[in-house]
């Protein structure tokens, strides 16, 4: 924790020396693959349904997108904003149960786990100019996110038939605030009036999704792929 609040400091220090520095600003978008890290919070889980859970869930896919800006000096730069996510994990497709109340001839079902935030990161971008058009860079930074709703949406599959069901999750004992760290290696195109940027990126949460020591299991959420950017 401690370390999360030093780069914090760090990254509002370099964002005030680079008040005369360029600023841009632009769009991002972030499809990518999430998935979920599971963490056993008490002593006396059962290892098989530990094993169980591991199978059971998988990765989905998932987004973010919003506005950002950035300032930057000829080498380094700091880039914050303010982005929409939905991001979660989901179950394989498995026999329904049948003591559940389910749709008429329902033979599987899938459980997507969604969960929306919104998210500030503060990050810090070093670059290595390649020629006048274009520059390598390598990001790493943090993400603080309010957590803004959490959905269950089951999907029952007939035949080749499906149908899908939207739930909120039984309980209240979500985290509202979470935070995330971010590293990635990119590459920038100038051209005349904008820049565009392309990234692979990889995201973990520190903070797990709930806020109750005492449930037996938490998760991680963290995903990878490719941040795309334009930027004015």
């Amino acid at each position: 924790m401690q370390r999360i609040g030093l780069l914090l400091v760090a990254c509002c220090l370099f964002g005030s020396l680079f008040a005369q520095s360029e600023l841009k600003v632009g769009v991002e978008l972030f499809p990518n693959i999430s998935h979920r890290r599971l963490v056993a919070q008490l002593n006396d889980v059962d290892p098989a349904e530990t094993q169980r859970l591991e199978n059971l869930e998988v990765s989905r896919f998932s987004f973010s997108a919003g506005l950002m800006a950035q300032w930057r000096s000829e080498r380094i730069a700091f880039k914050t904003g303010a982005y929409f996510v939905e991001s979660g994990y989901q179950t394989r497709r498995t026999e329904v149960d049948l003591r559940d109340d389910i749709p008429d001839g329902a033979e599987d079902q899938r459980t997507n786990y969604v969960h929306y935030f919104i998210e500030i990161p503060a990050e810090l971008l070093f670059y290595q100019t390649l020629d006048d058009k274009n520059d390598f860079l390598f990001s790493m930074g943090i993400s603080m996110a309010v957590n803004i709703a959490n959905r269950e949406r089951i999907t029952y599959y007939t035949d080749d038939i499906s149908e899908q069901v939207t739930e909120k999750p039984e309980g209240d004992n979500f985290s509202g605030l979470g935070y995330s760290f971010i590293s990635g290696l990119g590459w920038e195109h100038h051209f005349d009036g904008f820049t565009t940027m392309i990234q692979p990126t990889f995201q973990f949460w520190l903070s797990g999704l709930l806020n109750d020591p005492l449930e037996q299991y938490n998760r991680n959420l963290y995903s990878v792929g490719i941040r795309t950017a334009v930027k004015f």
